[in-house]
């Protein structure tokens, strides 16, 4: 008779192989890919899960595209009052001669950082052109948060 049939899932997480009280003790292994439960065969840590075949049953799955969170000591909402109140500031801006020649708008500046981002360029390079071309200073936060 198949013991493992006879306990099903009233079975307790650990098991004792023999009645000795230095026999080895079995332990219930949970596969974090497929979530399979089973008993090993043996005391030793299985090689890999009987139901996925993964060998990194015991790690779980890391994902690829996760979300970061801002760097430390920066919150979003100040990082969000900053960009509102500095952005449209710099676009009112005129020239030395009181008229505005050059297209200073928002959708501009987007199209400027994305097709810098998109060329490749470092956080420091835009942030240098943002500031020559459209006379705001923003630091790699502010631009991240307009490039998305």
């Amino acid at each position: 008779m198949n013991t493992s049939r006879v306990l099903g899932e009233k079975a307790a997480p650990e098991r004792v192989l023999g009645s000795g009280r230095d026999s080895p003790k079995l332990q219930q292994q949970v596969c974090y890919r497929c979530g399979k439960v089973w008993w090993p065969r043996t005391p030793n840590k299985p090689a890999r899960c009987p139901g996925c075949k993964s060998p990194y049953w015991n790690q779980p799955r890391r994902l690829k595209a996760t979300i970061r969170p801002l760097k430390e000591g920066v919150h979003a909402e100040t990082l969000a009052n900053n960009l509102r109140r500095e952005v449209p500031l710099a676009l009112r801006r005129k020239t030395s001669s009181g008229m505005d020649t050059e297209d200073r708008s928002l959708g501009k500046a987007l199209t400027v950082l994305k097709d810098m981002k998109t060329a490749g360029r470092t956080w420091q390079e835009m942030a240098e052109r943002v500031e020559r071309e459209f006379g705001t200073r923003l630091d790699k936060d502010q631009l991240k948060a307009l490039v998305r």
